[in-house]
């Protein structure tokens, strides 16, 4: 780097040169002579003007992916709703169908449909503009009676006749062969295997199928078209079993319906169907059904209007070309449902970047500064020689121009790689491999890259509007002041931003949300709710100024009490910064922010995953809970009821003649693959009889060795370990553990006996307990619920009379397979049903568009402000030692030596960097305590249990100062370097022109 002054040789003569032409009309030799000055000028500045253009890409890429982001999962969501129907079936994404349905608007014939079917065929691609990948036609005649083959008797079963297009190529004949066309003799059926199965029907044997009972065609009045026996008997239709059918995969796109709910229908081929069924009866169609699967892979919620107006479209022609036709499914509302999801979660994430988007700004308004100062003799020179402000600032504007094309470039692919590690994002600065969603630019990113360019360029020329003003002259006369305080300490503008911080708190404590702007309605949901961030940024933002405002005397207070130590380099770094807080004030605040921001944030996310983590596994105590019913060993109407709140216990007999339940041991859980551990717990209502009153209370039962190694335990549900909580049960086996509640209301202390009556096997049995600790909390047991007790399972089994169903709570292997576990529960023979799996609630919670979005905007908004403050501050680091060129050389003239200065200049460095760290580190650590207990997520009706733990995310503030300790080293050693080649000479020389 070199030490020569502030301005270049080459920049002094541009502008000079610049300055002596003609600012009149800006004719073609004179644009090109100005494009040259330009070029020029980012040539003899181009580290700066690339730190610039850096900011400029960064910012570019974090507006572009927002809503790249929020296109590629909306499309997943999109994708995901439309692949179920109401039913919960499967569905290829863009499934259209077009159906006629008989019965509510009549029967057809076989040529009511052809136009539709002709449309069907060659005209919907166009009019959905969308190509169809696939194309399925049904067409079926109402329920006919099956009867035996001469006719007599009562009907077999009554059975639909239908055919359907490339059936054949779906199915396997598993039985006998396709039917074929015959124009004579009976018409072969394909039968399904199921139905062949029911009936015990045979290839080959042959049967009769009767007309209709009734043919109501359009227009008919109810109770119309009934045909008599000798009608039905005209139109029926012998028919012989061709073959056996199922579906060879039930889960193709082809299948319309699912194969199961066309076991009783029976499938002719085409022609047969129009040649024989439609011969006798001239109305025969029931249904008459177009499924067609599109490609939409390109749809985007830009293309939604269009889209959905062609699907309308659709409708109508279809309506007009049959009247009764409908659509019945088709992608439609969830296309609308889907803009609208995109539209919100853009808005949001939007609002989540405005912190870091007004960090990324102050540092390219930082960096222009620093352009502009290190050219303010320049711009001097030009106003004073005819320059207007106009013409300076429209240098300025090409040179901004220049940079800010190759920050779009550059910044439209970075946006659209930020996005997609957005899509992997897990938590903040956690990314997991995930599949690839479709990451393309959208007519939203591109109009937010354009607008965000626009505003940075009216940023970075805020510092060149200042520098205007200025002539030669006045220049000069500024320069010599002492320099004044920025306005916004001037005006008292970080104090009055505290204002709006204390409603903003007061509005949090009070009513838990803020809302504004429609904002807000989602009190419970961070995700959600935007603005529950705009109290903490704002408090992190005035802090910041304000600890910017304070330096200063922290600096001189540090001075005089130095004053008297030995050595110089310690008092003149500390006099200088306290002397001089405007050449320093504006990396100060960078860093200050970004430290506060990322320790906010990294503390927010770490907070919020966690406690994500305790309300779901409070829920449901372990990995995986499933209710064990055991065998029961009385008769089903004897045992209605056993265990059920609301039924009536009876009264005790003596004993019970034998065990009402019978359960395999909890040990045969683990031999399935992927439990590691599994314990019994089960919940009893019972009556509660201590401090003379009786009252409802709850009694957990749990064994209490297994249970250790399933609980996820916080300390603060109770007042020591969870371990000697269950040592505690081991003294006596009447042992309890009394809520505090329960506590509260009876004045039990340990080692007091009462009783309490249970009922889990229909029989009223008074159970003597002895108190032996307490507890706050337990999980799956809910304080507002009611009191409760933890006591030992095996002595209420013992107490009652035998066992009774329980829950089994499981801690499973990290890889375990949902679905095999549950296959490995049946296949043991243990008569269960589920009721909860933690890891996949946790999933769905951790891929909500919300979240996932906010996560990955932090991490991505971290990463570039990082980058760009360890960028700036290099820059200063250089830049101020440029400026600084004459006085160290005086200062080297009288007597300091290299190393003298260099641990002068060390210091400084030390001091700025370690106080803005110490400073952002506490504001953050600061709006962390005050503010992340608002940010709860509330989960069902106990959102609060348990409670909100804000925890310190110590570790990546760890590495936050790890890497600005790299950059003091980085910072100190360029210095360094630079004192070293230092010519005296040169300094003290210019000192003496200066």
């Amino acid at each position: 780097m070199a030490t020569t002054p502030t301005t270049g040789t080459n920049a002094r003569t541009s502008a000079a040169s610049f300055g002596r032409r003609s600012f009149g009309l800006w004719s073609p030799g004179i644009l090109l002579g100005l494009l040259r000055v330009v070029w020029q000028r980012l040539w003899s500045h181009l580290a700066l003007m690339l730190a610039i253009a850096a900011g400029f890409t960064v910012a570019i890429a974090l507006v572009v992916s927002i809503p790249v982001y929020a296109e590629a999962v909306g499309y997943r969501i999109l994708r995901d709703e439309l692949s179920r129907d109401e039913s919960g079936a499967r569905r290829p994404p863009f499934a259209f169908m077009y159906r006629y349905l008989g019965s509510q608007t009549g029967v057809i014939g076989v040529d009511d449909y052809a136009a539709l079917d002709a449309y069907m065929a060659g005209q919907v691609d166009e009019r959905l503009g969308m190509p169809i990948t696939q194309r399925v036609r049904y067409v079926s005649s109402d329920k006919l009676p099956m009867l035996p083959a001469n006719g007599v008797g009562d009907p077999l079963i009554w059975l639909n006749v239908a055919f359907a297009s490339d059936f054949e190529n779906h199915i396997d004949v598993v039985d006998g062969a396709l039917p074929q066309v015959s124009e004579q003799g009976p018409m072969e059926i394909l039968v399904a295997e199921e139905l062949a199965s029911r009936l015990g029907v045979q290839v080959g044997e042959e049967y009769l199928l009767l007309g209709p009972r009734v043919i109501q065609p359009r227009g008919a009045q109810p109770g119309e078209g009934l045909l008599t026996a000798r009608q039905q008997a005209e139109m029926s239709i012998p028919i012989r079993i061709a073959g056996v059918w199922r579906a060879r995969d039930p889960s193709e796109e082809y299948w319309f319906y699912q194969p199961e709910t066309l076991n009783e229908t029976v499938f002719v081929p085409e022609q047969s169907f129009v040649e024989r069924v439609a011969e006798r009866n001239p109305t025969p169609v029931y249904v008459a059904l177009w499924y067609l699967i599109a490609d939409g892979s390109g749809i985007r919620s830009a293309d939604v209007p269009e889209t959905s107006a062609r699907i309308s479209r659709t409708v109508t022609e279809v309506g007009a070309l049959l009247s009764g036709a409908r659509l019945d499914i088709s992608p439609a509302r969830a296309l609308g449902r889907h803009q609208e999801q995109v539209q919100r979660l853009t808005l949001i994430l939007t609002v989540f970047s405005i912190p870091v988007l007004g960090l990324i700004a102050y540092f390219i308004i930082l960096v222009a500064g620093l352009v502009v100062q290190r050219q303010s003799n320049e711009i001097s020179v030009l106003r004073s020689r005819g320059a207007s402000r106009a013409q300076v600032l429209g240098v300025y504007l090409l040179e901004w121009l220049l940079l800010g094309a190759l920050a779009l470039a550059l910044g439209v692919l970075l946006g659209q790689l930020a996005a997609f590690l957005m899509t992997w994002t897990r938590s903040f600065l956690d990314l997991e491999v995930r599949e690839q969603l479709p990451i393309e630019m959208t007519p939203a990113a591109w109009q937010r890259a354009w607008q965000m360019l626009a505003l940075l360029l009216v940023a970075s020329l805020l510092p060149a509007f200042a520098a205007a003003r200025y002539t030669i002259v006045s220049f000069k006369a500024e320069r010599a002041r002492a320099t004044r305080k920025p306005f916004w300490q001037r005006a008292y503008l970080d104090l009055l931003l505290l204002v709006p911080v204390v409603y903003g708190y007061m509005q949090l404590s009070q009513r838990g949300t803020i809302a504004f702007l429609g904002f807000g309605v989602s009190a419970g949901d961070p995700f959600g709710n935007p603005l529950l961030l705009l109290a903490p940024s704002l408090f992190i933002f005035a802090l910041a100024l304000v600890s910017t405002r304070i330096f200063p005397l922290l600096m001189s207070l540090l001075a005089w009490l130095t004053n008297r130590l030995p050595g110089v380099s310690t008092v003149t770094a500390l006099r200088y910064l306290a002397r001089t807080p405007a050449a320093y004030s504006g990396p100060v605040l960078l860093l200050v922010l970004t430290l506060s921001l990322a320790t906010f944030t990294a503390s927010m996310a770490r907070t919020l995953d966690n406690h994500l983590y305790d309300q779901v596994y409070y829920e449901h105590g372990g990995d995986m809970r499933v209710y064990d019913l055991g065998w029961s060993t009385q008769p089903s109407g004897a045992m209605a009821g056993i265990g059920q709140p609301g039924t009536a216990p009876r009264e005790a007999p003596d004993r019970l003649e034998e065990a009402r339940f019978l359960f395999l041991p909890v040990t045969d859980y683990l031999l399935v693959p992927g439990i590691t551990a599994a314990t019994r717990v089960s919940t009893s209502q019972v009556d509660v009889n201590a401090g003379g009153r009786t009252f409802p209370g709850r009694f957990v039962g749990v064994d209490r060795v297994d249970i250790l190694d399933v609980v996820r335990w916080r300390e603060d549900y109770a007042g020591e370990s969870f371990g000697a909580l269950m040592n505690r049960l081991a003294d006596d086996p009447a042992s309890v553990l009394i809520s505090g509640e329960l506590r509260r209301q009876t004045g039990l202390r340990v080692g007091d006996r009462f009783t309490i009556r249970m009922s889990d096997l229909d029989v009223r049995r008074e159970v003597p307990v002895v108190v032996a600790g307490y507890v706050n909390l337990f999980p799956t047991i809910y304080p507002g619920d009611g009191p409760f007790m933890i006591g030992n399972l095996d002595y209420a089994f013992e107490q009652q009379g035998g066992q009774y169903p329980y829950d089994v709570w499981m801690r499973l292997a990290p890889d375990a397979d949902h679905q095999q576990i549950k296959v490995g529960l049946a296949d043991l023979g243990l008569r269960t049903f589920e009721r909860g799996f933690a890891p996949e609630l946790i999933v769905a919670e951790r891929e909500r568009p919300e979240r996932q979005g906010f996560y990955g905007l932090l991490s991505v908004g971290f990463i570039a402000s990082a980058f760009l403050t360890v960028l700036g501050f290099l820059f200063y680091s250089v830049l101020s030692f440029q400026r600084r060129f004459v006085e160290l050389g005086m200062l080297r003239a009288i007597g300091l030596s290299t190393r003298q200065l260099g641990t002068l200049l060390a210091w400084e460095q030390a001091l700025i960097i370690g106080s803005g760290m110490l400073a952002g580190t506490l504001i953050g650590v600061g709006a962390s305590r005050l503010f992340i207990p608002f940010l709860q997520v509330r989960r069902g009706e106990h959102s609060q249990i348990p409670p909100f733990l804000v925890e310190i995310a110590w570790g990546q503030i760890g590495i936050i100062y790890a890497t600005f300790g790299a950059m003091l080293v980085v910072a100190v050693v360029v210095m360094v370097f630079l004192l070293r080649r230092m010519k005296l000479f040169q300094a003290v020389k210019l000192g003496e022109a200066i």
